[in-house]
């Protein structure tokens, strides 16, 4: 999704390595995938966000691979390579795989967050702590709504030819807190929908 930001070798070894990280992450959580299938409305509905994730990973690789201007260069049919359908899947799926990998986040965070404190030894229980963790999230919110329109987010799932957005000309550091705060607002919406179900 920063494409605009690093050079595009660079963009197509990133998006293949994203692969063997998401083959592991399944690996090692295939016992608790196998298991949410029989589970509660919240293990179902888990288990429906995660095979539409591995769908939207398989499209943004192969949509990646058909419009490859270095690695696969040569290899593809130059019918596929200028496809527009092609390229506005390559463009517009990663914006639903970042919403769907914010719940699914959401979901999980309870258990991963018991994780984390239990490694850092975090004590999670002060005053002080709370507050500034309501604060942070408040914030990241706020910005992740004016991100969301900022990068035209509804424009890309719907599809809509954009090449460049108000966000995409922002220095590069900007654009990924406004990618880290869109996904926030997401991962907000996977933990309150874990909290009620």
């Amino acid at each position: 999704m920063s494409f605009h930001f690093i050079p595009k070798v660079l963009h197509e070894v990133l998006g293949l390595l994203v692969l063997p990280v998401i083959i592991v992450h399944c690996f090692w959580n295939w016992k608790a995938f196998k298991s949410s299938l029989r589970g509660n409305l919240k293990k179902k509905l888990s288990a429906i966000i995660d095979i539409i994730l591995l769908l939207c990973m398989v499209i943004i690789i192969s949509t990646g691979i058909c419009i490859s201007n270095h690695l696969f260069n040569g290899m593809i049919d130059i019918k596929f390579q200028r496809n527009i359908i092609i390229h506005q899947l390559h463009v517009s799926v990663p914006f639903l795989f970042m919403i769907l990998a914010g719940i699914h986040l959401g979901l999980h965070w309870q258990g991963m967050w018991q994780r984390i404190k239990n490694i850092f030894k975090l004590n999670t229980s002060k005053i002080s702590y709370k507050i500034v963790t309501r604060l942070t999230v408040a914030m990241l919110i706020v910005i992740g709504i004016y991100g969301s329109f900022l990068d035209r987010v509804g424009d890309r799932l719907l599809m809509q030819h954009i090449f460049a957005t108000d966000a995409t000309q922002l220095p590069f550091a900007e654009f990924i807190f406004i990618m880290i705060s869109i996904f926030s607002i997401y991962t907000v919406i996977g933990f309150i929908l874990d909290r009620y179900l």
